[in-house]
């Protein structure tokens, strides 16, 4: 399904799930809510001066630089607490975090952010989504259509990636300025397609989510979800 800013997407396991409209959910996340791109000023010169030097100020840690698979960002490690909270509320248990899915969402996030592989179209014209990859990368590119003919090119991302064991199933979300934990968790709650692969619901019901990936840089913001446990284990918040 295509995903607009601020609209999430979802996919489904063996049957297509529920396509979004182009047009966005009523939420606040939506595009009637969306802001829209402000137009900065162009710079001013300053008035020529002389400066003395300040001394350079140090931080007392470095920052740890946007590598995927290494460790979550407050963000991403906020958007983890949101979504578990929810299933909480609807009487399920946590979705334990995986450092295999993360990777792929880190990776995914990236990559939509860089390359927009979603503002492509197939070779009969169809317009990809948000589950699209780039060729961009090391990795199987993938328009994915409404007609959803090229899922598994989405759903076997984590094998192909890394060595999960099994098939990942992903939200999307977007936003025109900055996608954030507490955006995408709203477009996804007030999405019943997409709020249904959280609370495992529907064609979701009993999938009992044993690993959960996270992802948000720049507009976009991804979660994936998968059946089977991550053998190499959690993924720690970013230091």
């Amino acid at each position: 399904m295509d995903l607009e800013p601020s609209q999430p997407a979802s996919t489904p396991t063996s049957a297509p799930s529920p396509v979004l409209p182009t047009s966005t959910p009523g939420t606040s996340s939506t595009a009637t809510a969306t802001p829209t791109a402000v137009s900065l000023p162009t710079d001013t010169p300053l008035a020529s001066f002389t400066a003395t030097p300040t001394p350079t100020v140090l931080p007392t840690s470095t920052p740890v630089p946007y590598a995927p698979g290494v460790c979550l960002t407050a963000e991403e490690t906020e958007l983890a607490r949101l979504i578990n909270e929810h299933r909480h509320n609807h009487g399920l248990p946590d979705a334990p975090l995986s450092r295999s899915l993360s990777y792929v969402a880190q990776v995914h996030v990236r990559d939509l952010e860089d390359h927009r592989p979603h503002q492509a179209t197939d070779e009969s014209g169809q317009q990809c989504n948000m589950h699209s990859w780039s060729d961009q990368g090391n990795w199987t590119p993938v328009c994915y259509t409404p007609d959803h003919k090229n899922a598994s090119g989405m759903w076997e991302k984590p094998g192909e990636l890394t060595d999960y064991p099994g098939r990942g199933y992903e939200n999307s979300y977007s936003h025109s300025l900055r996608a954030t934990a507490e955006g995408a968790i709203t477009g996804w709650k007030n999405s019943p397609a997409h709020n249904a692969v959280i609370i495992e619901e529907g064609i979701w019901a009993g999938k009992n989510w044993q690993a959960m990936g996270i992802g948000i840089y720049g507009k976009y913001a991804v979660v994936w979800f998968g059946e089977e446990p991550d053998s190499e284990g959690t993924i720690p918040p970013c230091p």
